[in-house]
């Protein structure tokens, strides 16, 4: 007769364990993953313009960042040697799906752009090479990022409102 094999239980601290691991994970890292909705502006016709598109991520090979101590540091530029907030573009906001980096005295913050392939995204990162009709599409993670390339392609441009100045009320000049 045969031996019988007893199941193993798998034990409640593996479970918590594990629970905990992917807890810190979506912490750390799975909010890189959560895309935003985002829609053109209601009664604004888009422009069409063909413009080379790339793609990053928060990756260090991407953003020119080093480790030290567990420090994330910018290692070229202006900032050089600088504390680095991984994942928080030069508006401030924090990337997700959806972020594109583009030329700012061309397209403003706030421009919702149509990639064919990508999908909508709004412009809120600048960077270094990126010059005149060039975009750079956020992708979650360095493969995505490489997988895509670079591509030409027609996007459908909605330029941001123009902020209206106030008008100075009199008596305020500054003098």
């Amino acid at each position: 007769m045969g031996r019988r094999r007893r199941k193993r239980k798998i034990s409640k601290h593996w479970k918590i364990l594990v629970l905990a691991i992917g807890l810190i994970w979506f912490i750390a890292e799975g909010r890189f993953y959560i895309p935003r909705v985002i829609r053109p502006p209601a009664g604004v016709e888009p422009i069409e313009v063909k413009m080379e598109t790339t793609s990053y991520c928060h990756c260090r090979r991407c953003c020119s960042y080093k480790w030290m101590l567990l420090i994330p540091y910018q290692k070229t530029g202006p900032f050089k040697y600088r504390i680095k907030h991984v994942g928080k573009t030069s508006s401030g906001a924090m990337v997700r799906p959806g972020t594109l980096a583009a030329d700012t005295s061309i397209y403003p913050y706030g421009t919702v752009m149509y990639i064919p392939g990508y999908g909508y995204g709004i412009v809120e990162d600048t960077g270094g090479a990126i010059k005149g009709q060039h975009i750079d599409l956020y992708r979650p993670n360095h493969w995505f990022a490489r997988q895509w390339g670079v591509k030409s392609k027609t996007v459908k441009v909605w330029l941001p409102p123009e902020t209206e100045v106030a008008p100075e009320a009199p008596g305020t000049s500054g003098n």
